[in-house]
């Protein structure tokens, strides 16, 4: 979270709860006592400024007396977006993308990790990356506007010996696991209090982070324990809650 987005924050979520009497010495000890970071009010009136010359601040009237308010897209920006979606009922098919890139086009060979990396594929040997999800049609888009479609091939198979054993080994399933165990057990521990939207804020972007690391495999690929949806069920709960 950048100054900004904090500024933006305090001025739509806890403002109000302090009956929109807004001074930058509140927001000041604010960030003081959530973050432990003292910010000058100097800082604080420049990025307010800009954030106000950029549309995302806008004054209102309340009593006669003008306090800040967030503009649709002061709101937008502050809003956690997940990387993923979550995908339907699992046809226990594989995806397989397997590609040779020249050198010489070394960068678009890029792009296209980089964007099968955030699809939730992996990479199990040069090459080639894997997927249980249908994102065939997307990758294919995305080779056919980088000019690489003829160095690539797609595929899907219906059959991975022992794959649940298998996601284990391809993906950091276990790592990702006890990350989610770790942000539940810091939800328990954080108490909501004052300026709860700026600790609630905080979780909203580890569990963010977390969830985008998460390839969002079929529940019949998972451990027992797994404890994404658990995690999940708590990031909505602390969304909603404020």
């Amino acid at each position: 979270m950048t100054l900004s987005d904090n500024i933006l924050l305090f001025v739509g979520h806890c403002l109000p709860e302090i009956g929109r009497k807004f001074s930058y010495e509140k927001m000041s000890d604010a960030f003081e006592k959530v973050y432990t970071k003292k910010y000058s009010i100097k800082t604080l009136r420049k990025e307010f400024s800009c954030l106000k010359k950029q549309g995302l601040i806008k004054m209102g009237r309340r009593y006669r007396k003008p306090f800040p308010l967030l503009t649709r897209q002061g709101k937008i920006k502050i809003t956690t977006h997940l990387s993923f979606k979550k995908y339907e009922h699992w046809d226990e098919k594989w995806r397989v993308v397997i590609f040779h890139i020249p050198e010489i086009d070394k960068k678009y060979r890029a792009e296209l990790r980089s964007k099968l990396l955030n699809l939730g594929f992996r990479k199990i040997q040069n090459g080639v990356y894997i997927s249980p999800h249908p994102l065939l049609q997307t990758i294919n888009r995305v080779a056919e506007e980088l000019a690489i479609r003829q160095n690539m091939i797609l595929l899907e198979s219906g059959n991975i010996e022992k794959e649940k054993l298998a996601a284990q080994k391809i993906w950091p399933l276990y790592e990702i696991n006890q990350e989610y165990q770790n942000f539940i057990k810091k939800t328990h521990k954080t108490k909501r209090g004052d300026f709860w939207p700026l600790r609630a804020k905080i979780l909203e972007q580890e569990f963010a982070n977390i969830y985008q690391k998460d390839p969002h495999l079929p529940e019949r690929l998972l451990s027992a324990d797994w404890k994404g949806q658990r995690a999940y069920k708590i990031f909505m709960e602390i969304v909603r809650s404020y």
